[in-house]
């Protein structure tokens, strides 16, 4: 940590990205991620990210707790925390920038999917949410941040404004606390790197409070337009500046 100015910078950013993943169910860790490489380095950025997603994320569950699709996270959870213990273990292993390419790739194509899955009839299913959530769990472990990837399932499945937001939040939830306990294990998060993920969630809390009065006022459309500005860019970023 490089002194007073790294603490302001991650508390902006903090504030700013759990904002929009207040709003848009994703988005917080991609903005996160540069600004906790700069601050302790980009080995520790997953582990660090871990815990402040960790905290942001069950912030979002408080605010929308009353619409949980819970049968959606307990089919989630099922493939995602096997998958997850994997992606961890592997994590110092890997070198992940081609994966984030494909990411990126998945993102931007994320949108004529979204599209493609709400008018041609295709529903996903209880049943597909285990599947879905092994993808995330092991991707996630190693990239940090791939919240982008479950959108369309989600929206498919039907989930909208604070159904989705909720049930996504406590879906990211259960696989952080995996994760965090994957790195813990590993030595990977230290006494102060967890100091670092605390305040960065702490702060995270202002912002989802806010994204969660915004979306009360969103039209339907709105919410889905939002959604699919974000993933081209957040999809564009992964592309173009793959972690490394």
């Amino acid at each position: 940590m490089h002194g007073t100015a790294a603490w302001l910078i991650l508390g902006a950013a903090a504030i700013v990205g759990s904002t929009i993943g207040g709003v848009a169910g994703f988005g917080t860790g991609v903005i996160m991620i540069p600004a906790i490489a700069w601050s302790v380095g980009v080995k520790a950025t997953v582990p660090v990210l871990t815990v402040c997603m960790l905290v942001g994320n069950s912030a979002r569950v408080w605010f929308s707790r009353r619409e949980i699709e819970w049968r959606v996270v307990a089919a989630f959870l099922v493939g995602a925390v096997p998958t997850t213990i994997a992606g961890a273990t592997l994590y110092t292993r890997i070198d992940s920038e081609w994966l984030s390419r494909i990411l990126g790739a998945f993102m931007v194509l994320a949108v004529p999917l979204r599209r493609w899955l709400a008018h041609s009839g295709v529903n996903v299913r209880l049943r597909h949410f285990p599947l879905i959530g092994a993808g995330f769990g092991f991707l996630s472990a190693i990239v940090g941040a791939v919240g982008p990837l479950m959108t369309p399932f989600f929206l498919s499945h039907g989930l909208r404004k604070g159904r989705y937001l909720a049930t996504d939040a406590l879906c990211t939830v259960g696989a952080y606390i995996t994760r965090g306990i994957m790195f813990r294990r590993a030595d990977l998060l230290t006494g102060p790197l967890i100091l670092t993920g605390l305040y960065i969630g702490v702060v995270m809390i202002g912002g989802a409070w806010i994204g969660r009065r915004l979306i009360d006022r969103m039209s339907e459309k709105t919410f889905l337009r939002i959604l699919e500005i974000l993933l081209v860019v957040f999809g564009l970023q992964f592309l173009l500046w793959p972690a490394r």
